[in-house]
């Protein structure tokens, strides 16, 4: 294993960024083909300003509370 520097963690952490991201955006595209309907209010959310993220974690806070879950 490689030994820690600053610029390993800035490299990491760009990279892990990346990972993180691209992780989100195969989600959305999971919704987008499963359930349109809550595609199209996470694509709202983020029209009004909000990260893609947050997005998705309201929509799945907001359907699991309409059906009764915690």
């Amino acid at each position: 294993m490689a030994r820690f520097t600053s610029e390993n963690a800035a490299s990491y952490g760009r990279r892990g960024g990346q990972r993180s991201h691209q992780r989100l955006e195969a989600r959305y595209a999971d919704l987008v083909l499963s359930n349109p309907s809550a595609a199209e209010r996470v694509a709202h959310l983020i029209q009004l300003g909000h990260r893609l993220g947050l997005a998705l974690r309201v929509i799945t806070i907001t359907d699991r509370m309409n059906r009764g879950g915690r």
